[in-house]
């Protein structure tokens, strides 16, 4: 299972410089509109303070932290829903990911071009909002069109399905995008079935110039327009990229020097972990210590198709044990000894930094 959150906003915003950033990817960063044509992708291991303190406790040969991809899609222009640009690559890398990092340029540089003619932090906001809009209300369109076509043969189905589209179509035509609307559970999977892009989740990264802080009155009315459901993270690509590059020790004295407010980067990263909902487990198996991200909710034997589907398939039960419990007893036969070792089945779901062995038939 591939957890990825796609980054997007119009050209020239630093959408590049960010991936460079975070993956030490080296996407091409060029001064001109659709520099990135192809998708950039990039994976990022998820910082993690409780596998460090496993590492330390344990000493395995290998430890594998979580990671996170991050796909870097060809800048956004107004008209992209109609195939502007690349707009029909750029919806279509959209619709297969699973979350959006939406990139938004703050600083101003009279060395780097914006393809609007101006910095309007908002205003980019809503070009690119609208676009996913509407296409959606393009995807509900040839929805429709399907629909009535089979309509003879199920006319008690196609019914359903026309309710379906309409409910929805309406929340759209409204002009907000479906993540800022309380929709129950059922429209949800509507809307992901139907692969909708304004009902995945989002973040907004206010990409600023080294000068600028958090107050700066673009970031404001940002914040205002993003609404208080969608989280914005400022950061500045260009000194991130700048750190990324450093050795650990060089790094936090640059970030002390510059007053720096920590790492900007896993910022972004645990706000995408939080849109998707995930959390982390352990496990540790020939001397290899590994952290495992899955959605809440996911019961044992879906957990235990994360590592392979065999152990899926062929679950037999899980038995876990407590990231505490473990740092505190050292080892799984001290725990066993003080019964601080659980068996749970298939009904089990899983919880936040369980440390587990999953038992099943190959």
């Amino acid at each position: 299972m591939s957890l990825s959150l796609g980054i997007v906003g119009m050209p020239n915003v630093g959408k590049s410089t960010l991936l460079n950033a975070l993956t030490h990817a080296h996407a091409e960063a060029s001064n001109y509109p659709f520099c990135t044509i192809e998708k950039n992708v990039g994976v990022v291991a998820v910082a993690d303070p409780h596998l460090d303190a496993l590492a330390r406790a344990l000493e395995p040969r290998e430890t594998i932290p979580a990671t996170i991809e991050f796909v870097d899609i060809a800048g956004l222009v107004q008209g992209a829903s109609r195939g502007e640009g690349l707009g029909n690559k750029f919806l279509g890398h959209i619709r297969d990911v699973d979350a959006l990092v939406h990139v938004v340029r703050c600083f101003r540089a009279e060395d780097v071009a914006h393809v609007g003619g101006r910095v309007d932090p908002a205003a980019d906001l809503e070009v690119v909002e609208t676009e996913l809009l509407l296409a959606d209300l393009e995807s509900l369109a040839r929805i429709t069109e399907r629909i009535e076509k089979q309509a003879k043969g199920n006319p008690r189905e196609a019914d359903a399905d026309r309710a379906r589209v309409a409910t929805l179509r309406a929340h759209v035509e409204r002009g907000i995008p479906l993540r800022r609307l309380d929709l129950d559970a059922t429209q949800q999977a509507w809307a992901r079935e139907f692969r909708l892009l304004s009902i995945k989740p989002a973040m907004v990264v206010a990409n600023l110039g080294e000068q600028q802080a958090a107050g700066d009155p673009s970031l404001v009315a940002l914040e205002r327009a993003a609404g208080e459901q969608t989280p914005v993270v400022p950061v500045s690509a260009k000194i991130e990229e700048e750190l990324a590059e450093l050795r650990p020790e060089e790094r936090a004295a640059f970030v002390a020097e510059m007053g720096l407010a920590g790492d900007g980067l896993q910022r972004i990263v645990q706000v995408g972990r939080r849109l998707l909902r995930l959390i982390t487990f352990y496990t540790i198996a020939n001397e290899k210590l590994q952290a495992w991200l899955i959605p809440s909710g996911t019961p044992a034997p879906e957990a235990a198709g994360r590592i392979h589907s065999d152990m899926q398939s062929g679950f037999i039960r899980l038995q876990a044990m407590s990231v505490p419990d473990l740092l505190a007893h050292g080892n799984r036969a001290a725990l066993q000894k003080l019964g601080l070792v659980r068996t749970e089945g298939r009904d089990y779901v899983v919880q936040e930094g369980d440390v587990c062995q999953f038992l099943f038939q190959k």
